[in-house]
């Protein structure tokens, strides 16, 4: 029986399970890191295509089931997702793949961030409000730190939807598949990130108004607004991650 406390969903549609193994293109040379594999379903299909699969389970109770009915080729890990150490489960430019419980899914998004030198792909499965929060363009309600922290470093592909009548039991939203591969030589910048957190602290107000709140001189945000193109009533949903990552530079001198 699934688990609510775990945001336990589980997939059993052997059209669906194909579908996410051939959008995560995992080959015979793969390595694969699963997250969360539950009853094994798309464990096995991963196992039959990929070099070898190391799965990360957090309920004991599925353990011992995973164990006896798992290929050579899988290991199964006991432990929670948001504390293993995503730089050495595998051997480097391993493709992670999995279906993200809905209330921990952006704090794994930021470590596999932080783990981009050693993960070569991620496929997951979020909830929908989630992926349109991280394919977001500027403009949008959608569009904030989740876009900006992602797109900074990920080249991202759209995945196909997931109605809640795929799983057992059903959640109460649509889920998507996303898959990215890392853009090349990003730096880490914490404090841009901390950068755009702050602009987008109150949609309600102008980007000169929080970034004020931020310890920004309020007379030098307009002139680096202006120099991109931007008018002084500029809101954070209307600046693109380049004009972003311009106007941070500029402050920043």
């Amino acid at each position: 029986m699934a688990k609510k406390r775990l945001g336990q969903h589980f997939l059993s549609d052997p059209r669906i399970l194909d579908r996410i193994v051939t959008f995560s293109r995992v080959g015979p040379e793969d390595a694969v890191v699963e997250i969360g594999p539950g009853r094994g379903a798309l464990t096995h299909p991963l196992a039959a295509l990929a070099r070898t699969v190391t799965a990360i389970e957090f309920d004991t109770d599925l353990i011992p089931r995973l164990r006896e009915s798992m290929p050579a080729n899988v290991t199964i890990i006991e432990a929670d997702a948001l504390e293993v150490d995503y730089t050495a489960i595998a051997p480097a430019g391993y493709a992670l793949v999995g279906n993200l419980p809905y209330n921990i899914s952006t704090p794994l998004i930021e470590r596999f961030a932080a783990a981009r030198k050693t993960i070569g792909s991620v496929t997951i499965m979020v909830q929908k409000e989630v992926a349109d929060r991280i394919l977001a363009p500027p403009g949008g309600k959608d569009y904030g730190p989740l876009s900006i922290g992602v797109q900074y470093f990920a080249n991202l592909e759209r995945g196909f939807v997931l109605p809640p009548g795929a799983f057992s039991p059903p959640p109460k939203v649509d889920s998507r598949m996303l898959r990215w591969t890392w853009k090349p030589d990003v730096v880490d910048n914490p404090a841009f990130l901390k950068f755009v957190r702050g602009a987008f602290a109150s949609r309600r107000k102008t980007l000169v108004n929080n970034l004020e709140a931020m310890g920004y001189p309020r007379d030098r945000v307009p002139p680096a607004l202006a120099s991109h193109g931007l008018a002084p009533t500029a809101r954070p949903e209307q600046l693109s991650l380049e004009q972003f990552c311009a106007l941070f530079d500029a402050l920043s001198k």
